[in-house]
């Protein structure tokens, strides 16, 4: 609170200073100096100088933006570059996804075939087993029967 009414003191205080003359008196036409082509040229070098500085800003500016400019064309070539990666991932995952359903399904149509040989195979085991075992049993009761008539 002090700090604001001290602020505000200050401001008055300048303020009448300054509409009262007494901080900045009024040049009056005697109190011109007599050189004014050396104030001139002084002025006229300020302003030349001030000039050159904001041209050199001017430059600076423009360097900076150029720098920008291209840095910003370097990123938005990069990120073409990954975007363009990028789609080309998911198009070969998408390739590969699809790679993989067709093997899972010939696999589970081979693995069919398979078990469908399989069990055919068992089958004829089984009937050539049941066969050979009749054959057999045939052939022992046969020699039993030959070896009864000869009396062995």
């Amino acid at each position: 609170m002090q700090t604001k009414i001290l602020a505000i003191g200050v401001a008055l205080l300048v303020m009448t200073l300054l509409f009262t003359g007494v901080a900045a008196p009024r040049a009056h036409a005697q109190d011109i100096p007599a050189d004014a082509a050396a104030l001139q040229a002084a002025f006229a070098q300020r302003e030349a100088a001030y000039q050159e500085q904001l041209t050199q800003l001017n430059q600076a500016y423009a360097e900076r933006q150029r720098l920008y400019q291209q840095q910003i064309d370097e990123m938005n070539r990069r990120l073409a570059t990954v975007q363009q990666q990028v789609q080309a991932i998911r198009n070969q995952d998408a390739t590969l996804r699809q790679q993989i359903a067709q093997l899972q399904s010939l696999r589970a149509e081979r693995q069919a075939q398979y078990r469908s040989q399989l069990e055919q195979m068992r089958a004829e085991y089984a009937n050539r087993a049941a066969a050979i075992s009749a054959q057999l049993t045939d052939v022992q009761t046969r020699l039993a029967e030959a070896n009864a008539m000869l009396g062995r």
